[in-house]
């Protein structure tokens, strides 16, 4: 593995990291909302997709990011392949 191989794996490495923080803390904040508006401990699916369309609603700022970490993911993603067979 070339020096810019490793570069690009760690990297890749660091952005799933943040990307799994951002995405958990989403989905905690998420059931808190579906707990405190069904006041029920293990809210239904369909409390879970109006507590998610509520948290994306009023956390505007958070849910940009994690919109942004999950396309750069993607991104890297995608071009693991396409750098592998560029620089073997």
């Amino acid at each position: 593995m070339t020096t810019w191989g490793a570069v690009f794996l760690v990297v890749q490495g660091l952005v799933f990291v943040l990307w799994a923080f951002q995405m958990f803390r989403a989905l905690f904040q998420a059931r808190r909302i579906a707990v405190a508006k069904s006041g029920r401990m293990w809210p239904g699916p369909f409390a879970a997709l109006a507590a998610l369309r509520d948290w994306a609603r009023s956390h505007p700022r958070e849910r940009n990011q994690l919109l942004v970490t999950t396309a750069v993911l993607f991104l890297f993603i995608a071009l693991g392949p396409l750098r592998a067979t560029l620089h073997p």
